[in-house]
């Protein structure tokens, strides 16, 4: 091997040596704040999901193939979107702009209301 190509490859060794041979210092953790808003209480969080859902459904937009679960609704507030949806569309072109919150709102007090089920689950 030429004397060259000898002291390259003594250098290359010695760089790649030297190089798996130190750790770098840890970094301290940047201290991390999270400014999550607060959740909102649980006929809001009813009532938002409600009326997205009941707007979707009335604008016709795409049937995902969702079900009730998939759109992350209980049994509850599935049965209060497919009647809400069903007054809506009676009521055409007359319908409120703010008619399908506010329904939504209202059914959604009385699923909160309502007490927990506690029986009939799966196996």
């Amino acid at each position: 091997m030429p004397a060259d190509r000898t002291i390259y490859a003594g250098v290359v060794l010695a760089l790649l040596l030297t190089g798996c041979g130190t750790t770098a210092a840890p970094q301290p953790a940047a201290p991390t704040t999270r400014n999550t808003p607060p959740r909102p209480d649980p006929v809001t969080a009813c009532a938002q999901q409600l009326t997205y859902w009941a707007e979707q459904d009335l604008r016709g937009a795409p049937d995902q193939g969702f079900d009730y679960q998939e759109r992350g609704l209980t049994g509850a507030q599935a049965d209060a979107l497919a009647d809400l949806v069903a007054q809506a569309r009676t009521q055409g072109d007359a319908l409120p702009p703010d008619w399908v919150a506010g329904q939504a709102r209202e059914r959604c007090v009385a699923i909160v209301d309502q007490p927990p089920n506690t029986g009939g689950s799966w196996p």
